[in-house]
């Protein structure tokens, strides 16, 4: 356990005391909103540790917080590890819960912290919110991706290994590998509404919409729809990776990222993955570095960390996203995988372009879309809902 440090002296005239709690894979990743909201001016414990529920019931009952914030891999996996009531409840402890994935393949869990308590889930995608209120959610909230550190994020000198006219920093799986993993035990029904939306998704060459598609016919709130959902966002994902391969032809095409996928394309490279605060270097070496996104209307973080560290960035269109970085002023967008090839053809060619644009997505970055601006938004929130 630890007390994140106020850097910036700012003072509250109500300052907050909030507990954060590590329980996912992936939270120091999200570390910089806390320290974001130390830098405001409120008094922020971050737990990051594995404790004893036991443990986590003492520190809440020994210092009196007004509100836990914690990141939704973080809930999830509280859900998983204990049964019974969610402790923060219990305990009578106000909470919300910060989401970098799609929450709608995690609701049988989710239902049982559909309480009073559970006072705001925050969400990137305006979809995503309009889903989970029409299964009457009345907490969720709309707010972008927010854990974007300038500090992490930002230009480098382009280094000469790195220097990739197509870039793109993802894993990379192959579709088989993807489909014997998540779809063992399933029964027939199952598969068959994963098949569709694997249907539907090569013939569209793009994600599909899970809950859209099948969640009448499973029911949202069920563990099958639960699975058929999990699945189907690493198995899109994978064919994603093949659709933007096929795609590009015969551009060489870098790919820096973990996973276990083999290409015998001469034009296909693959490289070692780098750690996720080390990525700035692969984008400000590449002249294009692409994005992928697996919302159905929002963008994913990879275009924010590209756009912070004064990279171009050329990414598939969703609806939320023209609104955060503006069409071929702050970023480049693709509309279908066919358009790719010219749009490459393009923009290699026209250095002075992509510099215009990476560096007008790094102002507006920096003018709207730091972490310290979304925990603004957030504490704001806070006062609101307490």
């Amino acid at each position: 356990m630890r007390i994140i440090e106020n850097r910036t002296g700012n003072t509250l005239a109500k300052p907050l005391r909030i507990l954060s709690i590590l329980r996912g894979q992936w939270d120091h990743q999200r570390a910089p909103a806390l320290q974001a909201l130390a830098d405001i001016g409120h008094e922020v414990v971050y737990v990051d540790e594995l404790l004893p529920l036991d443990g986590y019931r003492k520190l809440v009952q020994r210092l009196e917080f007004d509100v836990a914030v914690l990141w939704g891999s973080s809930l999830q996996n509280f859900l998983n590890s204990f049964d019974g009531p969610f402790f923060l409840d219990e305990e009578g402890l106000p909470y919300v819960s910060l989401w970098t994935d799609h929450p709608n393949k995690h609701l049988p869990l989710l239902n049982r912290v559909k309480t009073p308590n559970h006072k705001a889930m925050f969400v990137a995608d305006t979809l995503a919110i309009e889903q989970l209120k029409s299964l009457g959610w009345e907490n969720v909230f709309y707010l972008p991706p927010w854990h974007i550190d300038p500090d992490i994020f930002k230009p480098v000198n382009p280094v000469a290994e790195l220097s990739f006219d197509v870039s793109f920093a993802a894993t990379i799986t192959s579709y088989e590998a993807e489909r014997a993993k998540w779809r063992d035990g399933w029964s027939d029904e199952m598969n068959a509404s994963a098949d569709i939306i694997v249907e539907q998704g090569r013939a569209a060459k793009d994600y599909v919409d899970v809950f859209e598609v099948v969640s009448d016919a499973w029911g949202a709130n069920s563990d099958e729809f639960s699975k058929i959902a999990h699945a189907m966002h690493y198995e899109q994902k994978a064919l994603a990776r093949e659709f933007l391969i096929h795609a590009v032809g015969d551009q060489e095409l870098h790919f820096t990222g973990i996973g276990s996928a083999t290409t015998n394309r001469d034009n296909i490279i693959m490289h070692e993955g780098r750690e996720w605060h080390d990525l700035s270097p692969l984008f400000c070496s590449s002249a294009i570095n692409l994005n992928l996104t697996q919302w159905p209307r929002s963008c994913h973080h990879r275009l924010f960390q590209i756009a912070a560290s004064g990279a171009f960035v050329l990414t598939d269109w969703r609806e939320d996203a023209l609104t955060l970085f503006e069409p071929d002023v702050e970023a480049v967008y693709f509309k279908s995988l066919d358009e790719l090839p010219a749009l490459i053809d393009r923009y290699i060619k026209a250095s002075a372009e992509r510099q215009k644009i990476a560096e007008a997505a790094r102002q507006r970055f920096l003018a709207e879309h730091t972490v310290a601006h979304r925990m603004a938004e957030l504490s704001t929130k806070l006062f609101e809902l307490l």
